[in-house]
C-alpha cells in the first residue's frame, strides 16, 4: 500500500526532526506508530499527507510511495481523495462554523453534487455517533466532539488509506469503544488502510496489526505482543494514598448555572466543594459541559445563577490578578494559554507580571525547563512544539506560579506515558505541601491512581459523586454507561 524509504525532515532554520526513516504498510492493516512525544510521530503523518511542505514549511528528502508511484512531490490535492489525514488537534483541521458546514466542505472540494451531499453526511454522522450535532455550531462543542467532526468529514471523502493521530485522545469511556469498534470496521468491512499514532495502546491491542516503534534512531518494526507486553510494564502510572477530606473547602461552588445561547442548559445547579490537598475529578462524557465549568470556576465566563467561593471570597469581588494569584488553570487546548514567541518567555511571563526578581525569574525558569524537559526547546515557538511538549509547556507555565489550586483540563491529551508518569509525581510533591488539585479528565487510569474523589458530569447536572475507592472503580467498569447514554 504505501512504502516510506530514507525519509529526512528539517523545518527551516532547525536541526533535523526525524531522520532516515523507512517502513511499509500493508493494505487492509491497522498499524500502530509509537513513540516519545515529540519524537516526530505527527510530522511524519503530515509529510505523508503532504500538509508538509505544502501547508507548513519543511525540507523533506526521500521517498514517498503509494500505490507504485512517488508522491513526495505532490501536493495535498493530488492525494486527498485517497489519502485522509484526522489532525491531532482538531480545531487545526475544522475551518467551518456548523459540523454539516464542516463535512460538506470537503465534499465540495471534491466536486460532489449537491444533491448527494445531506445523504453521505447523515452516513458519516450516524457512522460516528454524532446525528444529533448536525445543526450544532462547532464553537459550541467539546473537544471530543469537535474530534468525532473532524473523523466524519474523513470519512465522508471516502479515503482508502487514513492517516490517524491520536483520534481518541479527547474521547470518554463509551466513545473511545465505539472509536475503536469503528476503526475495525473501517479496515474489516469497508477494506482500509489505517496508519495511527495512538497512546491509548491497552485500549486499542485488540485491533492492531503491526507496530511500528520511532525514536531517534528512526523506526523499526517490532512483535506486537512483545511491545505490548512492554508497554503494560512500564506504563503503570504511580499511585498515592488518599486524604481524608477533613479541612475546609477551598473551593465552593454553589448552584452554579450556565448556557450559551439562553435555551440549552450547558450547566444546571452545580454544587460541590474542594478542600486543602485534595485531588479530585470531574468526570462525564464528551459535552456534559466539564471545560465549560472549568471556565467558569477561572471567572473566564460569568455564570448566569449561582456564585464560586475561593478561600472565603466570591471571585465575582476578585480581580482576574486576585483570581490568578489562588487558582490556576491549564486548558485542554495548550495553545489557547500561549502568548510568548519562545517557550522560555512562555515560562517567565507570570514571573514577570508578578515583578520577580530576574535572578528569581532565571532561576525558577531553568529549573522547570529541566524539570519537563523543554531546556533544548527554550528558543522554539510554542505553537511549533509536539502536542505532548505544549502540554508539557502549558503545564510547567501554571505550576511554576505556585498557586494553592490547580485545574488540569485533561492533563494526559499527547502525553506518552513516560512523561505522565513525571508530571504525576511532581503533581504528588506539590499536593503534599497543600496544593489542591481538580483534574478534569476521561482517563480512568489516572483517577483510580491519582483523585481522592470524583464529581460525575452529564448533560450539565451532577449525577454522582463520592470517594475513589474499590467500589467506585468496579461500578465504573462494570455500567461505563455515563448517565445512561
Amino acid at each position: 500500500m504505501i512504502e516510506i524509504k530514507n525519509l529526512s525532515l528539517a523545518f527551516p532554520g532547525k536541526g533535523k526532526t526525524f531522520d532516515n526513516v523507512s517502513f511499509n504498510i500493508k493494505k487492509n492493516t491497522i498499524t500502530l506508530l509509537s513513540g516519545d512525544s515529540g519524537c516526530g510521530k505527527s510530522s511524519l503523518l503530515m509529510c505523508i499527507a503532504r500538509v508538509i511542505p505544502q501547508t507548513i514549511e519543511g525540507n523533506i528528502t526521500g521517498e514517498i510511495i503509494y500505490k507504485g508511484s512517488n508522491i513526495e512531490d505532490k501536493g495535498v490535492e493530488v492525494v486527498s481523495g485517497d489519502i485522509g489525514y484526522m489532525f491531532q488537534d482538531p480545531d487545526s483541521q475544522l475551518c467551518t462554523f456548523t459540523v454539516e458546514d464542516e463535512i460538506a466542505f470537503g465534499l465540495e472540494n471534491m466536486n460532489i453534487e449537491p444533491c448527494e451531499m445531506d445523504g453521505i453526511i447523515d452516513e458519516v454522522l450516524k457512522l460516528t455517533g454524532i446525528e444529533h450535532l448536525r445543526k450544532r455550531d462547532l464553537s459550541q462543542l467539546s473537544g471530543g466532539e469537535k474530534q468525532k467532526v473532524a473523523l466524519s468529514s474523513i470519512l465522508a471523502l471516502n479515503p482508502e488509506f487514513i492517516l490517524m493521530d491520536e483520534p481518541t485522545a479527547n474521547l470518554d469511556p463509551i466513545s473511545t469503544k465505539e472509536t475503536i469498534e469503528l476503526i475495525r470496521r473501517l479496515r474489516d468491512d469497508m477494506g482500509k488502510t489505517i496508519l495511527l499514532v495512538e497512546h491509548k495502546v491497552n485500549e486499542f491491542k485488540d485491533i492492531i496489526d503491526e507496530v511500528i516503534c520511532f525514536d531517534e534512531n528512526g523506526t523499526s518494526k517490532v512483535d506486537k505482543a512483545e511491545f505490548l507486553k512492554s508497554y503494560m510494564e512500564r506504563s503503570k502510572l504511580p499511585s498515592r494514598v488518599k486524604v481524608d477530606i477533613e479541612e475546609e473547602p477551598v473551593v465552593r461552588v454553589e448552584d452554579i448555572c450556565f448556557s450559551y445561547d439562553k435555551e440549552t442548559d450547558v450547566l444546571k445547579n452545580i454544587n460541590f466543594s474542594l478542600h486543602r490537598k485534595e485531588i479530585a475529578a470531574i468526570i462525564g462524557s464528551n459535552g456534559a459541559g466539564k471545560s465549560t465549568l472549568s471556565k467558569i470556576l477561572m471567572g473566564l465566563l460569568k455564570p448566569e445563577k449561582g456564585k464560586i467561593v475561593v478561600n472565603d471570597k466570591d471571585i465575582a469581588k476578585m480581580s482576574p490578578r486576585e483570581i490568578g494569584e489562588n487558582m490556576g488553570l491549564v486548558f485542554q487546548n495548550p495553545e489557547h494559554q500561549f502568548i510568548k514567541m519562545t517557550v522560555e518567555k512562555e515560562m517567565a511571563l507570570s514571573l514577570e507580571l508578578k515583578g520577580k526578581s530576574l535572578h528569581e525569574v532565571s532561576s525558577k525558569v531553568e529549573y522547570y525547563l529541566n524539570l519537563f524537559q523543554l531546556s533544548e526547546h527554550r528558543q522554539m515557538n510554542p505553537f511549533s512544539l509536539s502536542q505532548g511538549q505544549k502540554r508539557r509547556l502549558s503545564t510547567a507555565s501554571m505550576l511554576i506560579n505556585g498557586q494553592p489550586i490547580l485545574i488540569l483540563d485533561e492533563p494526559t491529551y499527547g502525553q506518552d506515558r513516560e512523561n505522565l508518569q513525571k508530571l504525576l509525581k511532581l503533581l504528588y510533591e506539590i499536593n503534599e505541601k497543600g496544593v489542591s488539585i481538580l483534574i478534569i479528565t476521561h482517563d480512568m487510569d489516572l483517577v483510580y491512581s491519582s483523585c481522592d474523589s470524583y464529581i460525575h458530569l452529564e448533560h450539565g447536572r451532577i449525577v454522582k459523586r463520592g470517594r475513589v475507592d474499590e467500589n467506585f472503580k468496579k461500578n465504573f467498569e462494570k455500567e461505563i454507561d455515563y448517565g445512561g447514554r
